[in-house]
């Protein structure tokens, strides 16, 4: 690592302004990626659209059929 000689207070606060943009950029970077990380871990995101697609296609369905495609549905679920 090359020691960087400074020979004005100028240089040494240009370095510390430009160290501090990076720190407070990597911060939102961190907090960007820990605020997708929790919506990603949302029960509903988890579970994904497959629940509404099975209601939306049993709701095409009416009486005995409907019955049936349910106990069948819960049957391999549980």
């Amino acid at each position: 690592m090359n020691t960087k000689v400074y020979h004005t207070f100028d240089e040494i606060n240009k370095d510390l302004q430009i160290l501090k943009l990076e720190k407070d950029l990597a911060f939102a970077r961190f907090k960007k990626d820990l605020d997708e990380t929790k919506e990603s871990l949302k029960p509903g995101n988890m579970i994904g659209e497959t629940p509404k697609k099975i209601l939306g296609t049993l709701g095409a369905f009416s009486g005995p059929i409907k019955s049936a495609l349910l106990t069948f549905l819960f049957k391999k679920m549980f």
